[in-house]
């Protein structure tokens, strides 16, 4: 089986947050494809449940914010999200752009590495079955802000981010410079500032590494701090902008 690249702690990777955020609708098959065409290493992207349980891309529990509808996604069946446009497009001109099921990305983009974030308990099990039916685990990582979400994960066999509780155990091991028992998990995947408190992320990062765990950073949009995290050990950078990163990278 071919090494998942996702889980490289060398990596140096550029992850798409949501697809070319900065120039398509988010988690829409057309901002996944730009993403690819820009030759970034993976797709990062967010997973909910509609009423009729049919896993599709989306961030926010209602569908106020990326859509012209309203309300909440799991109060929606699969053909009432049929009706929702997530356009227009800045950069095709496309006055539709439709929210794409799970399954139809898995379809579309048949060897593209996946950063999954699961956002509800609700979408466990269904992205678990998509993941297998697609044979994607060598190139899926799945992580989610829910505990329980990936207290489900790691039963699974399908590599996985270390849940925010195992994710805030790491910070002595970081802070004290300690190597940290083998985690269960596969990714370490954290973001600066949390809920306005600094993160010790390259700290963290140097512990994780210890034990052969990557760490991936978001959201990070300036190049010149991609450039300093790669530097002091991070292995991927999840960016709205995987353009400006990736040439920062090459610089």
């Amino acid at each position: 089986m071919t090494r998942n690249p996702l889980l490289d702690p060398n990596g140096r990777l550029v992850i798409a947050h949501r697809g070319n955020r900065v120039a398509a609708p988010e988690n829409t098959i057309e901002a996944l494809r730009q993403a690819i065409d820009l030759q970034v290493d993976a797709i990062e992207f967010d997973v909910r449940m509609t009423r009729d349980g049919i896993p599709v891309l989306m961030h926010d529990a209602t569908v106020n914010r990326t859509t012209d509808g309203d309300g909440a996604l799991n109060t929606l069946s699969l053909a009432d999200v049929r009706t929702l446009n997530a356009g227009p497009s800045p950069t095709t001109g496309k006055e539709r752009v439709g929210v794409p099921t799970l399954e139809e990305v898995f379809e579309q983009f048949p060897t593209t590495p996946f950063v999954i974030e699961v956002k509800e308990l609700a979408a466990a099990t269904a992205t678990e079955r998509m993941v297998r039916r697609f044979d994607a685990a060598n190139r899926v990582v799945v992580g989610s802000a829910e505990t329980p979400v990936m207290e489900h994960f790691y039963r699974t066999g399908i590599p996985c981010c270390a849940s925010m509780k195992d994710a805030a155990l790491l910070i002595p091991f970081g802070l004290l410079g300690l190597k940290p028992p083998k985690p269960f998990y596969d990714v370490l995947s954290l973001t600066s500032r949390y809920m306005g408190l600094p993160i010790p992320i390259r700290h963290m990062a140097a512990s994780a590494r210890r034990v052969g765990v990557p760490t991936q950073v978001w959201t990070v949009n300036d190049p010149a701090e991609a450039r300093s995290l790669w530097a002091s050990g991070i292995a991927a950078i999840v960016s709205d902008d995987p353009a400006a990163i990736l040439r920062a990278r090459t610089q």
